[in-house]
Parts: structure tokens; C-alpha cells; sequence
């Protein structure tokens, strides 16, 4: 009997003892779940594609350029941009066509001329921090053929302004020239590789380490791309290049 009462009772503490692990293992469990700090939102920030179509004798226009919703002063600049390299590209191109049309009228009746302006974009680094654009243009206004160049925009979203290369590289002595020997390097590879050889002149000037030989740039997650339009580093016949540097 007395072994009855023996096992009875170790069973009630072994029930007693379970009910209690489990009430402080869920206990427990409820508080790390309660406390648990949710991990922040990403903000997701979308680039549309706003395009212009005009295709009016003797000007034919076709332009791609970027929109970010709720980024009206980002929005603005490329706007204002594209409208200015339109407008300049219709006052030209009217004038020359106007003026072959005085000196050469039968020729133009034959052969009625068209100018095309087109302009596309390369998008680099776009988050909540920054924006970075390149505008490709290619015009032909009239003459023995057309050019092609590019524009930045670099756009700060936190401080409302455009980025320069000074801010990229803020606290960072002789920057320019670190730039400079990154590029003329590159850039000296690159031509002898098209051409066969290279006129160091060119180069040494066009990628000098100067402020305005590197205005043109993209900015991307580790790295920055410099643009060097056509003539800057080189023979016109050579083209523009580019070079992606590090950051």
C-alpha cells in the first residue's frame, strides 16, 4: 500500500514538474517573438521610361528620358534637360535645312532632306540615397554627318542636389589625379588596342586631372564610369570612350 501512495505522488510531481517546463518554454518562446525587432522596409524606388516622338518633315525625334515617381526636382532636371538638346536641335536643323534649301533648290526638290535627333539613357546607381543617369545623344543637323555625346545627371534625393565629382570623393586628397593616372592608363590600352598606337598628347590632356576632362560620369555600386566624348582623348575617326574605374 505504502508503495501505492509512493508512485502515486511521483507521478503528480512528474505531471506538475511537465506542466511547468512547458508553461516556461512557451512563455519564453512568446517573449523572443514578441521582442523581436521586424526587419526595416526596402524601399524599392522605380525608374520609368518617359518617351517624346516627333516625326514632323523634315525633323524626326525620338527621345527616351527617366521619371521617378514623388522625385519632382530629379524629374525636373531631366525634363529640362531633353527639352533644351530638343530645342537646340530643331533651331539648327531648321536653319541649315533653310539654308540649303536657298542655295540649292533644285537639288533639294530631288532630294528632300532629314534630320534625326535621338536620345536614350544608361542608368547606373538608383536608390533611396542617389540617382545617376547618362543621356547618349546623337543629332544630325545637316552637314557630312551627324555627332553623337553624352550628359550626366547625378542627383542627391537627401540633400536636393546634383552630385559633382568633389562630392563623390569628399575628404579625399588629389583625387583628380588618382582619376587622372586610373584613366590615361586605361585610356592609352584602349586606343593602342583600336588604332595600333597612340598620340600620348591626346590623352594626357583630355585625361589630365582636371575637374572638367571627368564631368561626365556614372555612378554605380562599386564603380564609377567616365565618359570621354569624341576628341577629347583622340582622332574624331576614333569615337568617344569610356572607362569604369573602381570605387
Amino acid at each position: 500500500m505504502q508503495n501505492k501512495k509512493t508512485i502515486a505522488l511521483i507521478f503528480a510531481f512528474l505531471v506538475i514538474l511537465s506542466v511547468c517546463v512547458y508553461f516556461v518554454f512557451f512563455k519564453a518562446r512568446l517573449f523572443i517573438q514578441t521582442t523581436q525587432t521586424p526587419a526595416p522596409e526596402v524601399q524599392t524606388i522605380v525608374v520609368e521610361t518617359k518617351t517624346i516622338s516627333e516625326d514632323v518633315s523634315p525633323l524626326k525625334i525620338t527621345v527616351d528620358y527617366p521619371y521617378i515617381a514623388g522625385q519632382e526636382e530629379f524629374n525636373n532636371l531631366a525634363k529640362n534637360l531633353v527639352d533644351k538638346e530638343i530645342s537646340d536641335f530643331k533651331t539648327n536643323a531648321l536653319e541649315n535645312d533653310q539654308a540649303v534649301k536657298k542655295i540649292d533648290p533644285e537639288s533639294y526638290a530631288k532630294y528632300p532632306r532629314e534630320y534625326d535627333l535621338i536620345i536614350s539613357y544608361e542608368k547606373g546607381q538608383v536608390d533611396s540615397d542617389l540617382a545617376s543617369v547618362v543621356f547618349e545623344i546623337y543629332k544630325f543637323e545637316g552637314g557630312a554627318h551627324g555627332s553623337s555625346y553624352e550628359t550626366a545627371l547625378n542627383y542627391d534625393f537627401k540633400n536636393k542636389k546634383e552630385i559633382t565629382l568633389g562630392d563623390v570623393f569628399a575628404g579625399q586628397e588629389n583625387y583628380l589625379q588618382t582619376i587622372s593616372d586610373y584613366c590615361i592608363k586605361d585610356l592609352t590600352n584602349q586606343i593602342t588596342a583600336a588604332a595600333g598606337n597612340t598620340d600620348g598628347t591626346w590623352i594626357t590632356e583630355g585625361a589630365g586631372p582636371v575637374a572638367e576632362n571627368f564631368k561626365i560620369f556614372l555612378i554605380n555600386k562599386d564603380s564609377i564610369i567616365f565618359y570621354f566624348p569624341q576628341y577629347q582623348v583622340g582622332y574624331g575617326s576614333l569615337g568617344g570612350f569610356k572607362v569604369a574605374m573602381p570605387r
